[in-house]
């Protein structure tokens, strides 16, 4: 028992230092041959919520464009999904948080009869007058012609509100992060030759 509690506490330390583990995520199917890919186009599913931002999106894309061109790629109008090797699908998520928030993890044992028992407690205060961060998420969804391949996903914080130059600039360096080791098999070719 005293085991498993260690075990819950040592996990919501972790979670509780957040701030520092990677925000960066990639995965890929390993039995994809990468180097077959020569063309993409975009999705034109959308996203229809009330809070869409068609500029965001565009601003995703551009970075993803000019990441790609330079890797060989080249961008299709789309027609259906037989019309490019590869269809990306982008999204993002925008939320608020205040970057001053506190948090605290309490531990309790008692022993009633014979039996112990223990209790961890969990807490969380955010100050009303506490500044404001705004965490933007960008995920990029790719496909081939019969299922998904890759998929990334990483994050840029703001304590202020940015300048579209900004917003720019934040946006190309988080796709060009997620993006960096694109195509994988380029990628691990690349390590194995050095």
């Amino acid at each position: 028992m005293k085991k498993f509690v260690i075990g819950v506490i040592f996990l919501s330390l972790l979670t509780a230092c957040g701030s520092t583990k990677p925000t960066l995520k990639v995965d890929f199917n390993p039995e994809t041959n990468f180097q077959l890919f020569t063309s993409y186009q975009y999705s034109t599913k959308t996203d229809t919520s009330f809070d869409a931002n068609p500029i965001m999106i565009h601003r995703i894309q551009s970075a993803i464009d000019s990441n790609l061109s330079i890797k060989g790629f080249t961008k299709h109008d789309f027609v259906d999904k037989s019309s490019a090797d590869l269809t990306i699908k982008v999204s993002f998520i925008e939320q608020e948080k205040q970057s001053n928030s506190s948090f605290n993890i309490g531990l309790g044992t008692s022993n009633i009869g014979g039996h112990s028992h223990s209790s961890i407690g969990l807490s969380t205060s955010i100050p009303i007058n506490g500044n404001t961060e705004t965490i933007t998420k960008i995920n990029i969804y790719i496909k081939d012609k019969k299922q998904s391949v890759w998929h990334g996903s990483d994050i840029y914080n703001a304590r202020e509100a940015l300048t579209f130059e900004q917003k720019n600039l934040a946006v190309i360096e988080t796709v060009n992060r997620m993006l960096v080791n694109f195509p994988p098999q380029a990628a691990a070719a690349e390590v194995n030759n050095q």
